[in-house]
């Protein structure tokens, strides 16, 4: 495909995720090993590609449902061994599902997507096959630079815990007062130390479900079971009602000491702590940049603030001996960090208030998510590089 092309294509794709279709949080997909589920999952590709060829597709949202879960079924396999061609493989992905399920199909780009996500997959299955690329576990964990990095983690994490049960005990003290200036203030803030170490919380995820769970997983918003941030979110944005947030608030406030507690029982290993870069970036750069988190208080930029925050401080424990492997990469991901935080310094400001997501203009959200993913590409190499 021409580089015009393949550009055309990409800002497409783009303007698909940001629609505020993008793949919703996963449920819990059954897991089957590599061989069956990627093989399943080329062939519902492949049936897909002969349904945009034919001009039609077939229930279009039902596919996307199917390549959601599919994927879902075999991705953690995949991972952790090979972060960049799992990052290759989503970011064709996350706007084919996103535009499946759009209205109107644009069959065009949905032809290139499903094209370029096949040749992803065939390269993804080839380098499992052969192990070639694989991230060597072996080496990280060996690294005495990389397990004192890792202690370093350790204690940003056990930090980022403290700090979450405090902000959420403002946020309690807020809503309590009636304020609803200094609520909506102390929510935003409350959010930063759970976005900014997302991937360690998600391992607890019956916590994370009732901490941060959207209301797409629910029946509405008056659902008794929604309940953590994004009902607060609710009262505060969109019903101004400081009063019922209250025992929401307390709840919160309680999940919150229980998420401290199960962080402080976790260490985290050399390996894994490199491999959440990746995790963070892709919250970021695919789910986040929607705004469909937060949809009620337009705090995108935010939580994606916080997102690369958390990115960067992993960048920040290994770029020393990032530097020693691949002097290029490192100057890569340097450069792309600085226009990262200067695009979201230009577009909110950092601290307790920000600007609406949602208002605006799409080419500012559509330069934002571009750089997110210059940023998140290089990013993804690190653990490949580290392991060498």
């Amino acid at each position: 495909m021409k580089k015009s092309k393949q550009l055309i294509l990409l800002a497409t794709a783009t303007t698909l995720v940001l629609a505020g279709c993008s793949k919703s949080e996963s449920t819990e997909a059954a897991k089957v090993p590599f061989k069956d589920g990627s093989a399943q999952f080329v062939t519902t590709i492949d049936t897909l590609k002969g349904q945009l060829d034919a001009s039609k597709v077939k229930d279009a949202k039902k596919v996307a449902d199917q390549l959601e879960d599919q994927w879902a079924s075999f991705e953690d396999e995949v991972k952790p061994k090979f972060p960049e061609l799992y990052f290759k493989v989503e970011k064709f992905l996350t706007p084919l599902e996103a535009g499946l399920k759009e209205d109107k199909l644009d069959l065009p780009t949905l032809s290139a997507l499903t094209k370029n996500l096949k040749s992803a997959m065939t390269e993804l299955t080839t380098s499992f096959s052969s192990n070639t690329g694989a991230v060597n576990k072996d080496t990280i964990e060996a690294s005495k630079a990389l397990q004192d990095a890792a202690k370093a983690y350790n204690a940003y994490v056990q930090d980022q815990g403290n700090q979450l049960v405090k902000l959420l005990d403002d946020l309690n003290n807020a809503i309590k007062s009636g304020d609803m200036k200094k609520a909506s203030e102390a929510y935003v803030l409350s959010r930063m130390p759970y976005e900014r170490i997302e991937p360690i919380i998600e391992t607890f995820s019956e916590l994370d479900g009732v901490m941060d769970a959207r209301v797409d997983d629910f029946k509405n918003e008056k659902d008794p079971a929604f309940t953590g941030y994004h009902r607060i979110e609710y009262l505060l944005f969109v019903k101004k009602n400081v009063k019922d947030a209250e025992p929401f608030a307390a709840q919160l406030l309680e999940d919150g000491k229980k998420m401290q507690k199960a962080i402080a029982s976790t260490t985290i290993a050399p390996t894994d702590f490199i491999a959440g870069v990746g995790e963070l970036m892709e919250e970021a750069q695919s789910s986040k940049i929607t705004g469909e988190e937060e949809r009620w208080s337009g705090a995108t930029v935010p939580v994606i603030r916080a997102n690369v925050e958390g990115a960067q401080v992993i960048y920040d424990l290994v770029k020393a001996e990032l530097k020693k492997k691949d002097a290029a990469l490192d100057e890569k991901i340097s450069k792309s960090l600085a226009a990262v935080i200067e695009t979201m310094n230009t577009l909110s400001p950092a601290g307790a208030t920000w600007n609406d997501f949602g208002k605006m203009e799409q080419v500012k959200q559509v330069d934002l998510k571009n750089k997110l993913e210059a940023l998140a590409e290089p990013l993804v190499k690190m653990p490949g590089t580290l392991s060498k």
